[in-house]
């Protein structure tokens, strides 16, 4: 890949990665598989884009990407990671064919920090280059990066000698009843408010206790404010810039009473700033979860599994135990819901979840067999290996669904265990056996490798015709596998 010839549906991948590898990083610790785990795949496909010289630059423009001077990426996680740039003020992000899976954790890591925090480091472009990230660089400065940079730059000072004013002012803004006095206020507390609430960013010296608590009761009196506390959340998903950024930081201060009113604009709204107030909600970490439980606990089908998608969406682990329950319920939506989002949270707790649901009613256990194949855990591949013992009591549908999951899944263990299906041809009873066989062939074409075809060779030539013909067709597109490569 030249320079900037790559396509937006080429990007598309990338920006995803990235944008999940940021949301992860808020909600867990450096190193969390999750995080690790999208920045691998993040990598893997830079690199088969990039190729040894490939070079792109993508252009951050209002509320989305685009490749410089081409196409605007409309793709999932462009709008997320296009606000975090922006955030940052950042104006474009360039990737160059050396970036590495360390360099994209050093960018993810300046990503998720405050832009305050970033000021003594002269920015996140100057931030970013201290870690020595060879492969990424951010260059230039959005219109309102500008501003919140002069804002953040200004706030450590602000807080020291007028912390009184910043009291008025959330006082200000507590009673102020509509969205055009709010946004006034907003301007003028600006990146303060974090300041303020969060001891970690304040010199402790310029703040006694009371002012501590004062504040503190400042925001609950905001909180309990219905009114106003809808427009804040109307402001973070539909505004753009600085303004978006100062009301998803007081949304973040609030805390947990803001969590039910995200709830339900996610739930009323369906255009794309639903997808900004889950973003926010995903920001909220371990304040929202509590909330968020609540409304699967409700069990009133399309509300509880929303909330089921959304504990997916912020990857929580302290949502696994309450995933697990949902598997259990007479909501069969739901359950299928609980299972896919266990498997985006993808710990080993989670995975163990899923392995019980293989003991649930039919439906549920074939789900979780699915979601199971896209985990990596070795208690993943052994629970599906099981479900293939030909001598245990096990529905042909969940047989099939955990032969398409090793297949995925695509380890050596998984080879073998299919490789026994696939050679299971008693005389007795050969056509019952017939579509799991036939699936087991399917299976092993697609891991592919030398050890598949020496696998398939044998029943492609004799047989059952079903059988041959599936393992040609899996020879063939092992083969044409490795032609394309």
């Amino acid at each position: 890949m030249r320079r900037n010839t790559a396509s937006a549906d080429d990007l598309a991948p990338l920006v995803l990665e990235l944008a999940r590898a940021a949301r992860a990083r808020r909600v867990h610790p450096v190193g969390h598989p999750v995080v690790v785990d999208a920045l691998q795949r993040g990598t893997a496909v830079w690199r088969a884009l990039a190729g040894a010289d490939g070079e792109v630059t993508l252009d951050v423009r209002d509320t989305a990407l685009s490749i410089a001077e081409g196409a605007r990426l409309a793709c999932p996680g462009a709008a997320e990671l296009a606000g975090d740039l922006r955030a940052h003020g950042v104006a474009k992000l360039r990737l160059r064919s050396q970036a590495q899976a360390q360099d994209l954790s050093h960018l993810i890591e300046i990503l998720t920090r405050a832009p305050a925090e970033l000021v003594a480091a002269g920015g996140a472009r100057e931030a970013l280059r201290a870690t020595g990230a060879r492969g990424v660089e951010l260059a230039g400065v959005t219109p309102d990066g500008d501003d919140g940079a002069a804002d953040s730059a200004g706030a450590g000072s602000y807080v020291t000698q007028h912390v009184s004013e910043l009291v008025r002012l959330l006082a200000e803004l507590e009673r102020c009843d509509d969205v055009g006095g709010y946004n006034l206020l907003a301007n003028k507390v600006a990146a303060c408010v974090e300041v303020l609430v969060r001891e970690k960013r304040c010199d402790a010296a310029a703040r006694s206790d009371a002012i501590r608590r004062e504040a503190s009761d400042r925001l609950r009196r905001l909180a309990v404010s219905a009114e106003l506390l809808a427009s804040i959340v109307e402001q973070a998903c539909t505004a753009t810039g600085l303004a978006s950024v100062q009301a998803t930081q007081v949304l973040i201060a609030i805390g947990a009473p803001a969590a039910g009113v995200l709830l339900r604009y996610c739930a009323e709204t369906r255009d794309s700033s639903r997808e900004r107030a889950a973003q926010v909600l995903i920001a909220m970490g371990d304040n929202v979860l509590a909330a968020v439980v609540d409304d699967l606990r409700d069990g009133s089908s399309e509300r509880a599994r929303r909330a089921a998608r959304m504990l997916g969406e912020m990857q929580n682990p302290g949502g696994v135990q309450f995933l697990a329950d949902a598997l259990r319920a007479p909501d069969l939506a739901l359950a299928r819901e609980a299972a896919r989002a266990l498997a985006r949270i993808a710990t080993d707790p989670a995975a163990a979840a899923l392995v019980a649901g293989l003991k649930l009613s039919p439906s549920i256990a074939e789900t979780c067999a699915g979601c199971l194949g896209g985990l990596r855990q070795g208690a993943a591949a052994r629970a599906l290996g099981e479900l293939l013992d030909l001598e245990r009591d096990v529905p042909d549908g969940l047989r099939r669904e955990a032969i398409r999951s090793l297949g995925r899944l695509a380890s050596a263990e998984a080879l073998t265990r299919l490789k026994r299906v696939l050679d299971h041809a008693p005389l007795l009873g050969r056509a019952r056996f017939r579509p799991l066989r036939v699936a087991a062939a399917q299976a092993i074409g697609q891991i592919g490798g030398a050890i598949a075809l020496q696998t398939l060779q044998p029943h492609a030539r004799r047989g059952d015709p079903e059988v041959r013909q599936a393992c040609q067709e899996a020879i063939r597109r092992v083969e044409r596998a490795v032609r394309e490569k």
